[in-house]
């Protein structure tokens, strides 16, 4: 999850996975804004799926191993987890421009500037980042072409759905959920709460000025949301259905109306990057619902 994950372990010397059509699309090519080729390495899975949708994918040597998305990016060898590169593989791929969001330990982005290599970082954490991180990412990689349409199209739909938004009689009380014991969400400012909003929804705990931190019970149920949100998978892999028999919830207006939401594809939900729009997409269709719900009864 790119909101927690962090990496873990290094991983050891490996044999680098780069054989017949993954090398063809490994292959590094020309850069259109000069002669010399560019090799680029992501260290975030966000950043790669960016790369990937202004056509860098042939430029790409590198990635982490949680960069599993598009597909095609398989052949592609893994140098690493994520913020946290394997320096004796990442130096294999030779390449010239490494792109990164947050390392996990930055004495790491301070060799490589020492060693002379062109480490550059993008800001991509928040939803009006995206559109600017496709452009960052377009001018380094000579994909500008292709990045300028993908980020005004971007920003003319993110700016259409707040105006939208803004016309809308009800907003639903929405509880972000990340995780269970012990229950943490998200507040004011951090990406989960920007996409609930720009879905229709209102954070209930916009008013904590907290990317995330824990809760209790409690302070859920005197919020009372009709929309609860799990963005976490329990060892039956059914969340929702768990919070539908939570002891204390049944007065909750969600649960009441069985407006609690999980099963959502996190990698998409949770990477700010070129797939947002099916992220608010997917949280609108499920806040609509809770919507239509008539008004409680006195």
């Amino acid at each position: 999850m790119h909101l927690t994950i962090r990496a873990f372990t290094r991983l050891l010397w490996a044999v680098i996975l780069c054989l017949g059509w993954g090398c063809r699309k490994s292959e590094p090519t020309t850069s259109k804004s000069g002669p010399a080729p560019v090799r680029v390495v992501s260290l975030a899975p966000s950043l790669t799926e960016i790369i990937c949708a202004v056509d860098g994918l042939p430029l790409m040597v590198g990635r982490t191993r949680v960069c599993d998305y598009p597909p095609e990016v398989a052949p592609v060898p893994i140098i690493g987890d994520f913020g946290d590169p394997s320096m004796e593989l990442l130096l294999t791929t030779h390449p010239t421009l490494i792109i990164d969001l947050d390392l996990s330990d930055e004495t790491v982005g301070s060799r490589l500037t020492q060693m002379g290599m062109n480490r550059q970082r993008v800001p991509c954490l928040h939803l009006d980042d995206i559109p600017r991180a496709i452009r960052q990412i377009g001018s380094l990689i000579g994909r500008s072409e292709r990045a300028e349409p993908l980020a005004q199209s971007l920003t003319t739909e993110i700016n259409r759905l707040r105006e939208f938004n803004r016309t809308l009689s009800k907003r639903p009380r929405v509880f972000i959920e990340i995780w269970n014991d012990p229950l943490n969400t998200a507040g004011a400012g951090s990406y989960l709460s920007e996409l609930v909003n720009l879905a229709g929804g209102t954070n209930i705990a916009d008013d904590v000025n907290k990317d995330y931190f824990q809760v209790s019970p409690e302070w859920v149920i005197a919020r009372n949301p009709e929309v609860i949100f799990c963005f976490y998978m329990t060892p039956n892999h059914q969340p929702g259905a768990f919070q539908l028999t939570r002891d204390g919830w049944n007065g909750v207006d969600a649960v009441k109306n069985k407006c609690v939401f999980s099963g959502f594809d996190n990698n998409v939900v949770l990477r700010p990057g070129p797939r947002v729009l099916e992220a608010v997409s997917a949280l609108r269709q499920a806040i609509d619902q809770a919507r239509q719900q008539p008004p409680p009864t006195p």
